[in-house]
């Protein structure tokens, strides 16, 4: 049900009059699907280079968007098709399922979803810039409570199992307050989305869970194994709050 995959792709036209790689950009390629999250390009390069291969994450949040999405990767792919992405030429080289580390990847269906082990501490690591809002106001830390606020809210969108949604309905919000944070490692970065500069933190978070009511605790569990595949956050549809468990 939810996958989670890697496309590369090659230039094969550079533009050098605008080579700069934009990171946080708001999406290009896949804007007419819906239920897809796509990171950011996946490398230190400032700039494109020509015949350079690069690549981006790319998650399905609903079989019917994966199956959209890699039948027209795929298409695309087999025809050499070019694409302007970022003011450059590029064509599609592959679609990898499985990455050596498993940060990029994972294909996780309904039945294996509902059995992956509960646990007292979550440990995360925040692979993009990350930053939550309440009401007016950013955030630039680690905070459970916003943390999980947003994905309950995606997650009710989302997921297909009536019975599931009505556990996370359930919910006390103030429970995500419970949550401690048992050790951090982050740093502030600075960017600008929309002509306007923000501040986002990177680095490793762990959260601790063992205060938290055990029948409470398996559906905030899946709370935070289905952020892997939607991003977290504010401006996840610009690459941000990429994460990995």
């Amino acid at each position: 049900m939810f996958f989670s995959f890697l496309v590369k792709f090659k230039v094969i036209h550079l533009n050098k009059d605008n080579q700069k790689i934009e990171r946080f950009k708001e999406k290009y390629i896949f804007n007419n699907l819906k239920d897809i999250v796509i990171s950011n390009i996946l490398t230190k390069d400032k700039e494109f280079s020509l015949n350079k291969s690069y690549f981006i994450r790319v998650s399905s949040l609903t079989p019917e968007s994966k199956q959209k999405i890699t039948r027209y990767l795929i298409k695309a792919q087999v025809f050499g098709e070019e694409i302007e992405f970022q003011n450059q030429k590029i064509i599609f080289e592959e679609i990898i399922l499985n990455d050596k580390k498993n940060i990029y990847t994972k294909n996780i269906d309904l039945q294996r979803f509902l059995t992956l082990e509960i646990k007292d501490t979550i440990s995360i690591k925040f692979l993009s810039p990350t930053i939550f809002r309440f009401g007016d106001e950013y955030y630039s830390e680690p905070n459970p409570y916003l943390y999980l606020l947003k994905i309950s809210k995606k997650f009710l969108q989302t997921f297909p199992d009536e019975n599931i949604k009505k556990e996370v309905l359930n919910i006390p919000k103030y429970i995500f307050k419970n949550i401690k944070i048992k050790y951090q490692d982050v740093k502030i970065k600075k960017l600008n989305i929309k002509n306007q500069q923000y501040k986002g933190f990177l680095g490793e978070v762990e959260f601790d869970l063992s205060s938290i009511d055990n029948s409470l605790k398996k559906y905030i569990n899946y709370l935070f194994y289905f952020s892997y595949f939607t991003g977290v956050g504010e401006f996840t549809e610009y690459g941000m709050g990429q994460i990995n468990l």
